[in-house]
């Protein structure tokens, strides 16, 4: 949207950026000015979707004026990442986890320490928020989502509904929360919680995957048990892709069990590299991990999902 010049009728000018969103709820923009959009599973989105907005993408949906008139993409464009459904129902509202500047230059750090740049996302269906990673590789933007959020027994005990967040100047997040009677049934209900994150707290678990040119490697909050992320035993990864079409949603196809080639664990404990014999563009690898940590000491996340748009 351009600003036109004075006595213009109109105060500015609308130009189409990109299309194909079925319904775009969040919107975020990283520090380096990057661009960001979630978008809900349905009709040729067979995940629910992050994706990297850029002047001409098409970003696969149809709409019913479109179809009547026989529209034909002119190009399609991979979401950044792909959100699994129904592991998540509709992310909407998204954040960065930017530490605000004034802040930064008063205390001297990062208020989200490892948590520092990643996305947060508001599952609203089941009641919960998503956390995403992003690695570029040459000009593609691809990366990974994990829970957050840890749902208690009683689901009427943790968030009504999150659908909108944003972090405060003083470096606390907030997230909005619906509970609506004509989109998931309940009473016409909200609120606004606040969350403060605090960084030397995060119990051990994923703190970011990337994909490597053979494999991925995973990096932790504290350090692991090193004899338990040594063991191939340790790590459940599988690999599987979907297909737009105009159906809503789509099966998951090709899905194949991966086999291990290779686990290194850093001599601190706060990185593996999984080694894999076959990489798969285009595919969503999968990630369960058993506690990798001694006694009963908490493990969270230990799931994680990959979209490997490219290998680097």
């Amino acid at each position: 949207m351009n600003p036109l010049p004075r006595g213009t009728r109109r105060k500015y000018d609308l130009k189409v950026v990109s299309s194909g969103h079925r319904f775009p709820m969040g919107l975020a923009r990283s520090r380096e000015g990057e661009l960001f959009v979630t978008d809900n599973q349905g009709n040729y989105n067979p995940f629910n979707e992050l994706n990297h907005v850029c002047k001409g993408a098409h970003f696969g949906f149809i709409n019913a004026n479109e179809k009547e008139q026989g529209y034909k993409p002119p190009r399609y464009d991979k979401p950044t990442i792909d959100i699994p459904h129904p592991w998540t129902r509709s992310v909407n509202g998204i954040c960065f986890l930017d530490t605000p500047q004034a802040l930064r230059d008063k205390t001297g750090k990062d208020a989200f320490g490892p948590l520092e740049g990643h996305l947060i996302g508001c599952e609203y269906d089941t009641r919960q928020l998503i956390r995403m990673t992003l690695q570029k590789v040459g000009d593609t933007f691809q990366g990974a989502a994990y829970p957050l959020s840890i749902p208690p027994d009683n689901v009427e005990d943790g968030l009504l509904g999150p659908i909108v967040c944003a972090v405060s100047p003083r470096g606390e997040l907030y997230v909005g929360n619906i509970r609506d009677s004509g989109w998931g049934a309940g009473n016409n209900v909200g609120d606004i919680v606040q969350i403060k994150i605090e960084p030397e707290k995060l119990p051990c678990g994923i703190a970011e995957v990337q994909a490597t040119h053979d494999g991925f490697t995973l990096d932790f909050f504290r350090p692991v048990d090193r004899s338990k992320a040594a063991d191939p035993a340790s790590y459940s990864l599988a690999s599987y892709r979907r297909e737009s079409t105009p159906a809503y949603g789509g099966p998951n196809l090709d899905r194949r069990i991966e086999k291990l080639a290779g686990v290194e664990v850093a001599p601190d404990g706060k990185r593996v590299t999984l080694k894999l014999t076959d990489l798969r563009e285009g595919f969503v690898y999968e990630f369960q991990l058993k506690p990798l940590v001694r006694g009963k000491e908490p493990f969270h996340p230990a799931e994680a999902h990959y979209t490997l748009n490219r290998i680097p």
